[in-house]
């Protein structure tokens, strides 16, 4: 017997005995599918779908062509007309149809999504038969979906979650936007105690609604999400109080602690804890459980964890701090000063509050500010914090905090008299010399204590392993060879007794201890083990978005795996405000799925997320907390391009370089001296040297571009230390190799660094060489802020030249040309101010002092609308000198207190000496005579590392003006004779020599008449 097949869900096709049928034209087919679904038509009811527009006796004539044709190609009589007015398909032959199968069958269609009615069919010119597929389409979909909830139905009576999920899923493959499936779901989730994945599918539902349709998941879906959440507080609660169950051996331990946080609550006595001990002694069981007991409400508790693998990165731990810091700050509406915003926010972009970039300036990186004013600026934000509720710091693993991580900690506690400031710390007790020093401080000013977590003795071990194992007769024997196997070790303790209990046996106790962590691992799925092998290379925990990156699973399957290890207290779960992240629930896990993976796996996995996390940069200061994890990756990956081109990143943000006049732009600043010595500076360099050193870059761009960052930076940096020649050499190469590559940006700011230095020599001739090539090149690639910056530079050339009228040209085209592009872009303001600071100096020159205060105050003020830091020390300085010299001395006294209050929070020589040596001469007439000593010793001390013979001439009229002052006052005469061993008439001559060399010294006449009129 003949069979016609057809197949009307999804891409239609008919079959006669399994040979596939093709229609002559669309119509035809059409007219055949409509008959399959119908039965019957008539014919005026086929005409009018696939004709309607055409004469009536024509669209007869293709109807009967058409039935002809179907006839034709099936060869034999499939439709026929048995009255005239009816079309039908003849019952006499057998005809199977998915439809039917779909419309009698429940269950046809669980198993494979059935597709689309007639998917991609389109007949031209039948308007209404294109109605009616989509009405069908509707029709079948509705029914589909209707019989989908009938299943779930049936499977969720009967408890088969599994099936039911599976029919959930299919649903929102059908309809993204069906929230019913989700709510399936996530209630099936919930009910097998797989929280996570309930509350990622949430997660999953809300971001599809808020990228398609702008909505958020409906009440009855939030509603499901709240009762999940709470569900697994209560659960992790549960979990809490079973492992407080297990606390064994620290009682003692933890009924201090508890005592100690009880004081530090009620009084001023509370003092810091160090647990220290070895890796698997019980030190974050300890913590974990007495912080479990405290209570969150009433103190600011934040916590963070020092890693190995960033032991040398400045700073680290404190991000993840200020990171609760700022959300703390937000969620309770406190106010804080701007300035400290801008300071913290430059160390840690985490803490940005306004989410905007900063917008401290500096002058052209003239000034850095000073570690001294970051801390300052953190230690007031914590006392204010603190005023509200008292402050507990949790650190684990403070072992690995770098030098500068724990300066910070220490000045904080140590700086915090009230008492409201306390921290706890992990600590493994083969520690290096830096935390004995830590330690010592601390105890010197009687703000910590220690505690000291010792191995399990014999006994201890017999009795922790009955409360473990309850069920196993623990007798001497099986005591002795657990003991002498964990040697009293909590977490191989641990290991041995659970491998005991999935065992049953015995027989491992000869076992090496890593054949007992080998155990651990036995029965785990193949796809969990790719997931360990994969998280074993995180040092901080991953996310599951990550995972979904490298492995390219969807993350519910993900979710799957991560439960499965979850269960086996391999993973665990780590929830901060922003994301939730999994970790290793012990570090030395993690190390066994490392180490036991190959060299080989371990270089492609860590290069290959080492390539994914660096999509993460968002160029801008953010940048730099990927940057330890980036050369982490990359370096063990054994890319040596990214790792060389992150290290130097890395060392660049952490460096700034001072003894430059001016910046572009209202640039962030780069602080960041940070305490880090120059030993370690030299380290840095010379670990990058080394990978340059490795690498062939002769003919290789992208790392000639980093040799040339590298150089530059060093160069920047020697200069700034006073290693000119050192420092000229390494600018003087980058000059060579941009030229080479035709690298104009650094051609440039080489070339701003060489006038910067001869400006501070007063090379006049060698400025004018660096600003006329600089304008070049500025012109002809039209960068119009450079040009604006060389006319400004161009100006104070002129002013060193005593062309004054030339140099107010210049500095008024600089103005114009900074006025246009801050109309445009802004950032530009601290230019602007800078050239009216020149055109003050002009006039300072000419001795119009009241004039040039006018210009000072008005560069003055553009920095303090403006909230700029940069170049405000400089400017007060100029316009006290100025004051000074018109015998203003109050207005003088002004003008430098706010210049040294600055200086102490800007890390700049520039004008250092000069702002010293006048408020030394005014402290002296005021009779202040300790004060004018202080300044005198901190003007010589400035001059002689600034080496600026202009600076250095004016700390002599200083040293003149008081030798005569003090020749008058035998007492005074002693008191200052140390540091004044010479006659005024020599420090007159030795001020007159030095300032002949710079032209236009209206000073050289005052040291003259101190001379000559005594």
């Amino acid at each position: 017997m003949e069979i016609i097949n057809v197949k009307l869900f999804d891409t239609p096709v008919v079959y006669k005995n399994n040979e596939r049928i093709y229609f002559p034209y669309k119509k035809s087919e059409a007219l055949f599918y409509y008959l399959v679904v119908n039965k019957q038509a008539t014919r005026e009811e086929l005409v009018n779908l696939f004709w309607g527009e055409t004469e009536e006796s024509t669209a007869k004539k293709n109807l009967r062509n058409a039935m002809y044709q179907i006839r034709k190609i099936f060869d034999m009589d499939i439709v026929i007309s048995p009255q005239k007015s009816v079309v039908i398909l003849n019952s006499k032959i057998k005809l199977e149809s998915d439809l039917d199968s779909f419309l009698n069958n429940e269950n046809i269609f669980l198993e494979n999504n059935y597709g689309e009615f007639l998917k991609g069919f389109i007949v031209k010119n039948s308007e209404a038969f294109g109605w009616w597929i989509s009405k069908k389409r509707q029709e079948y979909k509705d029914m589909y979906i209707y019989k989908l909830h009938n299943k779930i139905k049936y499977f969720l009576d009967k408890k088969e979650y599994d099936n039911a999920q599976k029919i959930a899923k299919i649903l929102i493959s059908e309809d993204e936007f069906d929230e019913r499936a989700y709510r399936i779901i996530m209630d099936i989730y919930c009910k097998q105690g797989f929280f996570n994945k309930a509350i990622d599918t949430y997660n999953k539902l809300s971001e599809v609604l808020k990228n398609e349709l702008e909505v958020t998941p409906d009440i009855k879906t939030k509603e499901i999400y709240d009762q999940i959440i709470n569900m697994k507080s209560t659960k992790q609660e549960e979990n809490k109080n079973n492992n407080e169950d297990l606390f064994f051996g620290r009682e003692k331990e933890l009924k201090f602690l508890k005592y100690n946080y009880n004081k530090f609550l009620t009084s001023k006595e509370g003092k810091s804890v160090l647990i220290i001990g070895e890796a698997g002694i019980g030190k974050s069981k300890l913590k974990d459980i007495f912080i479990n007991n405290v209570n969150k409400k009433e103190i600011y508790l934040i916590d963070a964890i020092c890693y190995q693998a960033e032991e040398n990165y400045i700073l680290k731990p404190w991000n993840s701090i200020f990171f609760t810091l700022s959300n703390i700050i937000k969620k309770e509406k406190i106010n804080i000063p701007i300035l400290w915003k801008e300071l913290i926010s430059h160390v840690f972009p985490v803490f940005n509050l306004e989410d905007k970039n900063i917008n401290i300036n500096t002058i052209e990186n003239i000034d850095s500010l000073k570690y001294q004013s970051i801390e300052n600026a953190i230690i007031s934000l914590f006392k204010n914090l603190a005023q509200r509720k008292k402050i507990l710091l949790v650190f684990d693993d403070i072992q690995w905090m770098d030098k500068t991580s724990l300066s910070l900690l220490q000045s904080l506690i140590i700086d915090d008299k009230e008492n409201n400031i306390i921290f706890i710390g992990n600590l493994r007790n083969s520690y290096e010399h830096k935390i004995d020093k830590f330690i010592a401080l601390m105890a010197k000013f009687n703000k910590i204590e220690k505690i000291k977590l010792n191995r399990f003795n014999k006994k201890e071990v017999e009795e922790f392993s009955k409360l473990l194992l309850p069920e196993y007769e623990i007798n001497n024997f099986l005591s002795e060879k657990i003991y002498k196997e964990s040697e009293g070790n909590i977490f191989f303790l641990i290991e041995i007794l659970n491998t005991l209990k999935n065992q049953g046996n015995i027989n491992f106790m000869s076992s090496k201890i890593q054949d007992i962590l080998k155990s651990r691992f036995i029965d785990i799925s193949d796809d969990a083990r790719k997931i360990l092998n994969i998280a074993s290379l995180f040092f901080e925990g991953f996310t599951i978005n990550i995972l979904k990156l490298i492995i390219g699973k969807d993350e519910l399957d993900i979710m799957d795996i991560i439960e499965e290890l979850e269960n086996k207290f391999i993973i665990k779960e780590i929830i901060s405000e922003d994301e939730i992240k999994f970790t290793f629930t012990h570090q030395k896990l993690r190390e066994y799925i490392y180490m036991n993976q190959s060299a080989a796996r371990r270089k492609i996995l860590h290069n290959k997320i080492g390539l994914i996390l660096e999509k993460s940069l968002k160029n801008d200061t953010s940048d730099r907390i990927m940057y330890s994890k980036l050369i982490y990756h990359f370096s063990n990956g054994g890319n040596k391009i990214k790792n060389l081109e992150y290290t130097i990143k890395n060392i660049k943000s952490y460096l700034d370089f001072t003894h430059e006049l001016f910046p572009i732009e209202n640039k962030e600043i780069s602080i960041n001296n940070l305490h880090i010595n120059e030993e370690d500076i030299q380290k840095h360099f010379e670990n990058i040297e080394q990978i340059l050193n490795s690498i062939d870059y002769k003919h290789d761009s992208e790392i000639i571009n980093l040799y040339i960052l590298f150089f530059y930076m060093k160069g920047r940096y020697l200069i700034r230390e006073g290693e000119y020649e050192k420092g000229i050499y390494c600018i003087q190469d980058v000059i060579r190799k941009s030229i080479n590559i035709k690298n104009y940006n650094y051609i440039l700011e080489c070339y701003k660094q060489m006038i910067y230095y001869c400006i501070q020599t007063y090379n006049l001739d060698m400025i004018d060489k660096y600003i006329n090539e600089s304008l070049i090149i500025a012109k002809e690639k039209n960068i119009k802020h450079e040009v604006g910056i060389l006319f400004r530079l161009k100006g104070l050339s002129c002013i060193m030249s005593c062309e004054y009228e030339k140099a107010q040209e210049f500095l008024n085209e600089s103005i114009n040309i900074f006025n246009s592009i801050n109309k445009i872009y802004g950032n530009y303001s601290l230019n602007i101010a800078a050239a009216y600071n020149y055109i003050g100096e002009i006039n300072r020159r000419k001795k119009n002092f009241l004039d040039s205060i006018k210009y000072y105050d008005k560069a003055i003020s553009i920095c303090e609308n403006e909230k700029i830091i940069g170049g405000l020390s400089l400017f007060n300085t100029n316009a006290a000198q100025a004051s000074f010299d018109m015998k203003e001395y109050k207005l003088a006294k002004k003008y430098l207190k706010k210049a040294i209050d600055l200086y102490k929070e800007i890390d700049s020589l520039w004008g250092r000496s000069i702002c010293n040596g006048y408020m030394s001469i005014v402290s002296l007439i005021e009779n202040n005579y300790k004060d004018s000593l202080y300044y005198l010793k901190e003007a010589q001390k400035y001059s002689k590392k600034l080496k600026s013979p202009y600076e250095q001439g004016i700390v002599c009229r200083v040293e003149a003006q008081i030798k005569i002052e003090i020749s008058k006052n035998e007492k005074l005469h002693n008191m200052f004779s140390e540091y004044l061993p010479l006659t005024y008439e020599d420090y007159c001559d030795k001020g007159i020599e030095l300032l002949k060399r710079i032209n236009g010294c209206y000073e050289i006449e005052i040291l003259k008449n101190l001379k000559t009129n005594l």
